[in-house]
């Protein structure tokens, strides 16, 4: 499928998607007790159903934003006053804070954001999920583990590097994360592609990217690792931007997770050090499975509802609520509630 290179699809209005809030928050949102907190934008269908599926066991929970009183000392981090005992980050953009006016105050309080963001798996003073090693991290771990990977580089002038990779189509595809909230509530997506090597050639110099060699394969699956828990879901699609601009017509099934991938899962979740990841991979006919990334905050809603099924979100409930309990949180109700 043709189109824009990556950075010229920014400024193209049919990409941007509207993230703004739709749904009301679950419970209180300011609980007396420590509880597990949600870094989160307002609009987050995985945050709705786990506090939903919190508070049904008896947990509240709180969701934090940009906005939220925040304080990290000796202890660890304070949300609004109360300490976490389970941290979720999740999709939290220092873009998305209110405009100032002045460009260096703009960029101060981003820089200062992602800082602190950035660092919270060593100053929350609680179990955080959510944040983990970038793609050539995760690429470079794989290697070093023996699971197979694309063959893959990082260039500013794809025109040239291309290249370099032996395939005659390409998979381009952000280095960090693929969507930008330039305005609070709106995403606007550079979504991976898969082009030939003539046209990657005519792209012009920016930021870095990735570039892969396509890999023909039989089966797409997205493994979600939930603390050791394995789901898998089939995933059948034209482009890789479909799930977002031409859902009607991916195709999403629940699947076992065949041996090899749920060894390489397990093997690559703790070596990264992920108690939550949605790890995806490709097969090609042959027992040995091509890992492609671990996204540490990769949405399952959507895949659950195309596939039938709410198994991981009970799953992401019951270790939740597993973590808030270790941490010596409220009374958990049982779990047969989910």
């Amino acid at each position: 499928m043709n189109g824009p290179p990556l950075e010229c699809q920014l400024g193209d209005p049919s990409r941007v998607i509207d993230l703004r809030p739709r749904f009301d928050n679950v419970g209180a949102d300011t609980p007396a007790v420590p509880c597990p907190v949600f870094l989160a934008r307002e609009r987050d269908p995985e945050v709705d159903a786990l506090r939903a599926g919190l508070w049904r066991l008896g947990i509240p929970s709180l969701r934090a934003g940009l906005d939220t009183p925040v304080l990290v000392d000796d202890e660890g981090l304070r949300c609004d006053g109360m300490r976490p005992t389970v941290v979720w980050l999740r999709h939290l953009s220092p873009r998305a804070a209110p405009e100032h006016p002045a460009t260096g105050v703009r960029r101060y309080r981003n820089d200062a954001w992602r800082a602190l963001l950035g660092q919270l798996a060593l100053c929350a003073g609680a179990p955080v999920l959510g944040t983990g090693p970038g793609l050539l991290h995760q690429l470079a771990t794989a290697r070093d583990l023996g699971i197979r990977v694309p063959r893959t580089l990082v260039t500013t002038h794809p025109a040239t590097d291309v290249d370099r990779l032996p395939s005659a189509r390409v998979v381009a595809k952000a280095l960090d994360s693929h969507a930008v909230e330039a305005a609070p509530g709106l995403l606007a997506a550079a979504f991976a592609r898969i082009a030939p090597r003539d046209e990657v050639r005519a792209w012009p110099r920016q930021a870095p990217l990735v570039l892969q060699e396509y890999v023909p394969h039989s089966t797409e699956l997205r493994v979600y690792h939930l603390r050791g828990e394995l789901h898998a879901f089939r995933v059948v699609k034209d482009s890789p931007e479909a799930l977002w601009l031409a859902e009607e017509t991916v195709e999403v099934t629940a699947c076992p997770v065949p041996p090899p991938v749920a060894t390489a899962t397990r093997r690559l979740a703790e070596a990264l050090g992920l108690t939550y990841a949605a790890f995806d991979f490709l097969l090609d006919g042959s027992r040995e499975p091509v890992f492609l990334e671990a996204n540490v905050t990769g949405d399952w809603r959507w895949f659950e509802h195309r596939a039938g099924t709410r198994a991981v979100t009970r799953a992401a409930v019951a270790m939740l609520a597993r973590l808030h309990q270790a941490a010596g949180g409220t009374r958990v109700r049982p779990l047969s509630l989910l």
